[in-house]
């Protein structure tokens, strides 16, 4: 059910909020680790009428850097042929009322695709998109917004369940990136998981039925209100549900290239 040596979730230099760490860079430590495959997945250009929310509008690349992008990923995939598997990705944002807005930007370049993770990290309230994994406080006014944590939790999981009505096979979506995001803050409330697994099962049901995997993502380890990876704790009914698991470290510096995935390897028999 895990393959650690594929890292499907890596970010890039051309990363608004990342780091300057050069492509090759990550590449290396990734052959270094024995990664027989990397799949690297810049945040995706938003529709023109989206306005980035948080307070730098740095989310993600701009769609004057997507051409480079991909033109950039291409030569590394030749170049590195031999000794690694480049798989030239984007992670889109599933945005509320935009999807279909979404998926027209990016069709155009679905043909240089091989595959996309589609992952939400806006909820949209009373009219307008909040940030849920911007900052502690930026979260917290989502909390307070909508009531508790749990409230949160099943507003992310029924915005995905609606947002996937839509035809994201036209932009080579493969999976859904870190799907219980919200727990990136857990540590700071009193919460109870159970209380959101009607919701949480019945997303899964539909990504079941869409065929779509599941990123099983490493960063949550490296959040210190997190604590876990992301997707751990809905891992064993995905798993009943047949729904394959691709590992991500969702890498923004090259140092953290598979980080984690050690730990997953020790410890995969207790999220099954």
């Amino acid at each position: 059910m895990f393959n650690f040596t594929h890292d499907g979730h890596v970010h890039t230099p051309f990363c608004p909020h990342g780091t300057n760490d050069p492509l090759e860079h990550y590449i290396q430590v990734g052959i270094e680790k024995d990664l027989q495959t990397m799949t690297f997945t810049e945040h995706a250009p938003f529709p023109q009428s989206f306005i980035d929310p948080v307070p730098n509008q740095d989310s993600a690349m701009s769609i004057d850097l997507l051409p480079d992008y991909l033109d950039t990923l291409h030569q590394m995939k030749k170049q590195y042929q031999a000794v690694i598997d480049i798989k030239v990705g984007l992670e889109v944002d599933l945005l509320p009322h935009l999807e279909k807005e979404t998926i027209a930007l990016l069709k155009p370049f679905a043909p240089l695709l091989d595959e996309v993770i589609l992952s939400q990290h806006f909820l949209y309230v009373d009219g307008m998109y909040m940030p849920i994994d911007y900052s502690a406080e930026t979260f917290d006014e989502l909390v307070k917004a909508l009531g508790s944590f749990e409230d949160v939790m099943r507003a992310y999981y029924e915005s995905i369940e609606q947002g996937l009505a839509f035809s994201w096979e036209d932009i080579r979506v493969a999976r859904i990136g870190h799907l219980d995001l919200p727990i990136k803050y857990q540590r700071n409330y009193a919460w109870d998981r159970s209380k959101v697994k009607e919701e949480e099962i019945r997303l899964l049901q539909v990504i079941a039925d869409r065929g779509f995997g599941l990123d099983f993502n490493t960063a949550g380890l490296r959040k210190p209100d997190c604590g876990v990876p992301y997707v751990a704790g809905l891992a064993k009914t995905a798993n009943d549900l047949h729904i394959p698991f691709t590992m991500g470290s969702d890498a923004h510096l090259a140092h953290d290239v598979a980080a984690g995935f050690d730990f997953i390897a020790q410890k995969k028999a207790t999220f099954l």
